[in-house]
């Protein structure tokens, strides 16, 4: 075989090789987000629960307050549970919001972006979740004995209140601290348990599954 042949034929091999290691690439990459995408489907089925919630909520909650806008401590009351309503919709509404905005067809740097962001959006707002949830049952529990029985426990027993807002703000304390006790350096991992468990399983999965793509393509 003259030696120009035998390059030719190695130049051909290596095209193929080339375009074989393509295929492999792509056919693992759309898999593996075959697989990312089902995995973000919990999260997006959870958010969209979670807006319809505050939607319903916001629009029983509204109500109370209209009607005693003229009495402060219930008008207090409605506000504060049609805001917690509306914190629902609008944290649920950033999530699909985040979670639509990544482009599948984009280079896998620009995906791992956009999970990134979603991760630490997660991270973000869970403690907000966590100290308005040390004090929201206070309002909530007013409301109902309102609602279900005529019962003004503000008016009436304003001790009983007191003894509820102690109880928040311990729970406050005690959730503050927890949260700083994790950062500790030497309980990093504590720490990285409690961010993964606030992004939640959708996107921790999501990662995992981008992150073989990327390993994949950099050994391809």
């Amino acid at each position: 075989m003259e030696l120009d042949d035998m390059k030719s034929a190695w130049l051909a091999l290596d095209r193929r090789l080339q375009t074989q290691e393509a295929l492999n690439l792509h056919a693992f990459r759309e898999a593996r987000l075959d697989k990312l995408r089902a995995s973000l489907r919990p999260l997006i089925v959870g958010q969209v629960i979670q807006l319809v919630a505050g939607v319903l909520l916001a629009l029983l909650f509204a109500p109370f307050w209209v009607e005693h806008k003229d009495t402060p401590h219930l008008l207090t009351i409605g506000l504060l549970l049609h805001g917690y309503a509306l914190m629902f919709i609008v944290f649920a509404a950033r999530d699909l919001t985040m979670i639509q905005r990544i482009d599948y067809a984009a280079p896998v740097l620009d995906i791992q972006r956009r999970l990134a962001e979603l991760r630490a959006w997660r991270i973000r707002v869970a403690p907000v979740f966590g100290v308005v949830g040390c004090f929201i049952w206070i309002p909530l529990m007013l409301w109902l004995f309102h609602v279900a029985f005529g019962a003004d426990l503000w008016a009436a027993h304003p001790q009983v209140v007191v003894a509820f807002i102690a109880s928040g703000a311990a729970c406050l304390v005690l959730l503050l601290a927890l949260i700083r006790w994790s950062r500790n350096p030497r309980r990093a991992q504590l720490a990285k348990s409690l961010d993964d468990s606030a992004a939640g399983r959708s996107v921790g999965k999501a990662q995992r599954f981008l992150d073989e793509v990327a390993a994949f393509a950099r050994e391809a």
